[in-house]
């Protein structure tokens, strides 16, 4: 999404009711826990262990 039509979205949100934001809210929360994964690749992982040992 290009930064104009992100802060278009913004701007439109602004004009939801508490109802529509709220199922908003889930939504974007279901959404990210759905994507949740490793915050590190095991190649991440393996240098901080090399920089901290």
């Amino acid at each position: 999404m290009k930064t104009q039509q992100f802060n278009d979205l913004r701007d439109m949100i602004q004009g939801l009711t508490i109802s529509q934001l709220k199922s908003l809210q889930n939504e974007i929360n279901r959404t990210l826990n759905s994507q949740e994964g490793p915050l590190l690749t095991s190649e991440e992982r393996d240098v901080l262990a090399e920089l901290f040992s």
